[in-house]
């Protein structure tokens, strides 16, 4: 509703507008390089079905548009890295249709929709996440590789029981692994090790790592 609308609004600006929606990421980007437009307007949240606009940012300038970001998102963080992938440009959607107007516009014409001071705020917010993000992460790194995999079970909602019934290692070993991972982690329960992993977003990747060698490495 909101694409329908804008694009009505948009072409009574004079411009000539097309409105996209696919299944999948790849049809969308399919049909943008069939259209070739000069500029996409990019939902930053696009749904359970295609998920993050970010990630459709580089395969839509690959496709020959640039990209302004329209969203409702105020998370300067985020923001950074539409803007470190390519995006010219951040709309909020609380914004007026004029300041669209005229970010469209600019886009258009080759103008720079953002200045250098607002591009170099989001991307130090971007670092600063990052940053921040590595020192969440730090303790998990003096894991040991078993701890991490015992640890990322945990929070795949595994008893130990279970880990070490899959593992082929006894409950006592598993026990241990465990009490090993409290101590470095500096908290006192399982429960509040698999919290500060899941607040670090730990582990990236993957919440199903494989214990294939348990079975050799613990003896």
């Amino acid at each position: 509703m909101l694409a329908t609308s804008l694009a009505f609004a948009l072409r009574q600006q004079g411009l000539d507008v097309e409105t996209v929606a696919g299944p999948t990421t790849e049809a969308v980007v399919e049909t943008v390089r069939r259209l070739a437009p000069v500029l996409v307007l990019l939902d930053l949240d696009l749904g359970p079905s295609l998920g993050s606009g970010l990630n459709l940012v580089k395969p839509l300038m690959a496709a020959g548009g640039q990209v302004i970001m329209m969203t409702g998102v105020v998370e300067r963080a985020r923001l950074g890295a539409c803007i470190e992938a390519g995006a010219v440009g951040i709309v909020s959607k609380t914004a007026g249709f004029d300041e669209l107007v005229v970010a469209v516009r600019r886009a258009v014409a080759g103008e720079d929709v953002l200045t250098t001071h607002q591009r170099h705020i989001f991307l130090n917010e971007l670092q600063a996440g990052r940053q921040a993000d590595e020192q969440r992460r730090a303790p998990f790194a003096r894991l040991s590789p078993r701890e991490q995999a015992v640890l990322a079970r945990l929070v795949g909602g595994e008893s130990a029981d279970t880990i070490a019934h899959l593992s082929y290692v006894s409950l006592a070993t598993v026990r241990t692994q465990i009490r090993s991972i409290l101590s470095k982690l500096g908290v006192k329960s399982q429960l509040e090790a698999v919290a500060l992993a899941r607040q670090a977003g730990w582990p990236q990747g993957s919440t199903d790592p494989a214990l294939p060698d348990f079975h050799h490495s613990w003896g």
